[in-house]
Parts: C-alpha cells; structure tokens; sequence
C-alpha cells in the first residue's frame, strides 16, 4: 500500500509497507480527502476531464459555495457568539461538511491544497516579518523552547502510553504526535493580537518554524520502527534541517541581500523596488521549497528563508500585504477547515474507551505549556509578574496548538501499523483539543492584559489631567521649581517623537 498525504511541512510523503486490512486502508485514506476507491466521492457525474477541457457540475459548484458559506458564518459565530478564537468554528465546518461525517465537499483534496498554499503564505510573512535586532536577543531561546517544546510533550505522552499497556513501537509512534506546533494556528492569534512583532512574537515564530523541521525529523524516524531505514534515511534529514537552517538563514540575512542590491536592484526604479523585489521571492520559494525539500527537511523551511531575505525591505512588505491581506485570510479558514478539519474521525469519538484516553493524552500539552517558563523578561515588571506572566502564557499557549503536522504523523503511524484504529483516534481527540482550548486561553489572555493596558492610559490620562489643573493655579517660578524637582527625581519624562510616512489628507489630526 502507498500513503500519500499532503499537510503542513510534507506536500507528499511516500512510504511503501505492508498495511493494515483493505477497510482500514480506504477508511484512512478517505480522512486524507477523495474516495477509499480512487474517485471524488461524488459519482461518475461529478465533473472532470472532457473532450475539450476540464468541467465540473452545477452541484459541485453549489456544495463548494456552501462550503465557503459555513466556514465563514462557522467562524463569525464561534468569534463573536462563543468569544472563541473563529479558527474553532471553521475546523468544525470542516469536520461536520468534509470526508470525516458528512462527505458532502466535491474534491476535498482540492480544498486541502488550497489551505496548504494559504499555511505557505503565511509562513513566508512570517519570514518577511522577522526583526532582526529583536532576532538576535532571543535567537539562541527560542531553539531552546523549540526542543524542549519537543521533547517535554513527547516524553509525557509515551508514559501515557506506556502506563495505558500499549507496547513500545505504539507507545513511541503516538507519543511523537504530540511533538509538532501548529505555526498557523499561533500565527492567526498573535496577528490578531499585534503581537507578532513583538520580542515574544519573534521568539514564539522563531521557535514553532524550528518545531516544524524537529517535526519531520521525527516522521522520518518513524520509518525506523518498521524495520526498513537506513543509516542515511535517518541522518540525512537531521543534517539537512541544521544545514538549511545556519548556513541558509546566514545567507538570506547577510550575503543575498547585498548580492541582489548590487547586481539587479540598483538598476530598478525607486516606484518599481516592491514588485522587482516580489518577483525576486517568489523565484527565490520556487527554488528554495524543492532544494528543501528533496534534502529532507521541511519546505517550509525554504519559504521561511525566501521571506527571511527580504525582512529588511519595507517596499516589499508593505506591497505583500496590500496584495495577499484578503487572500490569506480566505485561504487560513480553508486551511483549518480542510488541513485539520477533514483530518478528524469524528465518528469514533463515540467510544468512551477513545474519549477518556483522548482526555488523558491531553496532558501532553503540560509539556509545550511549560516552555513558557523559559521566556526572557522583556519587559518592566518583576520576573512571572505583570506583563512578563503575560509573555509566559501566550509564548505557553502559542507553542500547546498542535495542529495540521500531528495529523500527519498520527495518520503515518496508523496507515504503518504501529497504532491502532482506537489509538489512533484517542490521540486525534486529544490534539483537537488543543486546536481548541489553548488559542481560546492565548486570545484570553491577550484580550485581558491589552485591557489592563487601556486602563493604564486612561489612569495615566487622569493623572495628567490633574497635574495640569494643579500647574495653572501655580506661578512660574514655583513651575520651574517643581519642573527641577521631577527632573531631578526621575518622575519626568522627555519624548522626542520622529513620524516620517506618506503625506495624506487628515494624517496630522490622526497622529
């Protein structure tokens, strides 16, 4: 048997072994998108290749139009109803229209590969958007959070597993599920909450890019419990990815910035720098995502460098959002819909064996949780207080979302043998629930520490306020009395405030 999945960090991983039974096969087969027979779940009439050109029905148009239908009103409704983050609303579109219970999307893989471009996009503004000076003071802890990110949820659910009874390959194959963080789930949070660039936004990106490649480190390693890998099946990615990831990203910062300035960008116009430097990128992704890839490490990874080299041009950044902002936002409620919500046997979590076991592998989570006690103190406050329990949870919550690359293991271990159909399913509960629970606590929680900010300003505003009603009943001599007094005392501050932007009608009262 041959299982081909396209998700997250593998666009398509090729294992050949003796699988479980013919059911099996196909019921596993349909979670990855189509029909377990070959055909698009929709008949002989549902559209295709024709003598002149590719068709499709009038029903296939329609249920796909519903589908973008629910996912939308699926997010506004969990958003604005539930005060949950919207991505909860559109995963469960997707489990409840898709392949998992209703089978009702025409050409469900067409819908994943959507969603994967839109996780594309997204990785690569996360590389355009990379600070390289804030890079620079948390570069070595966000590795640091990546591994033991890793590690810690991995070892927590083998002992799961082990004390559950299952044997060791079993044990091993779904503690590794728990390894991989969703970038796009975190991602979508913290972009909402204008935090991505912030010195604990690039740490938490930084670390869940690093997470990613530790996640397909470990798929490849999986091959190994079968019996079948070789020595350079089980280096080669480890070498690639450490590879890519120091001599690639030394060379997207340091050396092609310049090379491209000297050679192509000198001979651009000013009005035309963003589009050449858009055309340079996407050329620069074409290259990068098979180099990446076929090296065996995440292509992800390539798109994260193509970005990285750029993070530096404000001409390009301001050009990929005005461009891509509405794109995206359409292709990441694809992707959690059809990434990770057709991914999800919903019809087995009807076994109370599955449900209690699900909840107890949800301690896992405990482990990326706790990573968040490795934050810098960034900010004023005492060390775990005020706004630096603030960075410790939303860097724990941010790397707890598991998502798209965990189905992608947990369906490998399935289809290879090395779990079972209930396993399977327990182990899938519990990383649903955390596509659920902690963004839900990251949006909390910045909601709540953004409204203690608005309460400072506005305490600091009335503060002001007196202060000024106090000075007019003083005279001049006892203001500059007082002026010398705060001066002296540190309790006055000097700002000088540099703005240089585009001239625009109503921009001063604006400011």
């Amino acid at each position: 048997m041959v299982l081909n999945v396209s998700c997250f960090s593998c666009s398509s991983i090729n294992f050949d072994y003796n699988g479980p039974l013919e059911e099996e096969e196909d019921y596993y087969r349909s979670l990855a998108g189509g029909d377990a027979k070959g055909d698009d779940g929709h008949g002989d009439d549902g559209g295709g290749h024709g003598e002149f050109g590719v068709h499709i029905t009038y029903e296939d148009l329609y249920a796909a139009m519903i589908f973008f239908t629910a996912i939308y009103v699926a997010g506004v409704f969990a958003s604005r109803v539930l005060k949950m983050p919207s991505l909860v609303g559109e995963i469960f579109a997707g489990i409840i229209l898709g392949p998992p219970l209703a089978d009702y999307i025409p050409n469900p893989e067409a819908f994943v590969l959507l969603g994967e471009i839109g996780l594309i996009l997204l990785v690569l503004e996360a590389g355009i958007d990379i600070d390289l000076s804030t890079l620079s003071l948390i570069g070595t802890r966000g590795i640091i959070i990546a591994i033991i990110g890793s590690i810690a949820p991995i070892a927590i659910a083998l002992a799961i597993a082990f004390a559950l009874g299952f044997d060791t390959k079993a044990s091993i194959a779904a503690g590794a599920t728990f390894g991989p963080t969703s970038l796009g789930i975190a991602m979508n949070i913290l972009r909402q909450g204008k935090i991505v660039n912030t010195p604990v936004g690039q740490l938490i990106v930084s670390a869940a890019v690093i997470d990613d490649m530790i996640a397909l480190i470990i798929l490849s390693q999986l091959s190994a419990l079968e019996g079948d890998a070789t020595v350079a099946q089980i280096v080669a990615p480890i070498v690639s990815a450490l590879g890519f990831l120091i001599v690639g990203g030394y060379i997207a910062v340091f050396i092609f910035p310049k090379l491209i300035n000297a050679t192509i960008m000198k001979k651009v116009p000013q009005e035309q720098k963003g589009k050449a430097e858009m055309i340079i990128m996407f050329a620069l992704i074409l290259a990068l995502m098979p180099a990446t890839y076929y090296a065996k490490a995440s292509f992800l990874m390539g798109v994260f460098i193509a970005g990285l080299a750029f993070c530096r041009s404000h001409d390009l950044h301001h050009l990929f959002v005005t461009q891509f902002k509405r794109l995206m936002q359409w292709l990441m409620r694809i992707f959690f819909a059809a990434s990770i919500g057709f991914q999800v046997p919903i019809k087995d979590f009807g076994n109370g064996t599955v449900i209690w076991q699900g909840l107890v592998f949800t301690l896992a989570l405990l482990g990326k949780i706790g990573t968040g006690l490795l934050v810098p103190n960034f900010t004023q406050s005492g060390r775990f207080q005020g706004f630096h329990l603030r960075d410790v949870f939303v860097t724990g919550f941010s790397m707890a979302a598991e998502g798209e690359f965990a189905f992608v293991i947990a369906v490998f271990a399935v289809d290879s043998g090395l779990i079972t159909k209930d396993l399977y399913a327990s182990v899938v509960l519990a990383v649903l629930i955390s596509t659920i629970l902690p963004p839900f606590a990251l949006r909390y929680t910045i909601n709540r520490y953004n409204k203690k900010s608005e309460d400072k300003v506005q305490e600091a505003i009335k503060i002001e306020y007196h202060r000024q009603e106090t000075l007019e009943h003083l005279t001049e001599d006892e203001r500059e009395k007082q002026l010398r007094e705060n001066i002296l005392n540190d309790t006055t501050l000097f700002l000088c405030i540099q703005i240089q932007c585009k001239s625009a009608w109503g921009i001063l009262p604006t400011i």
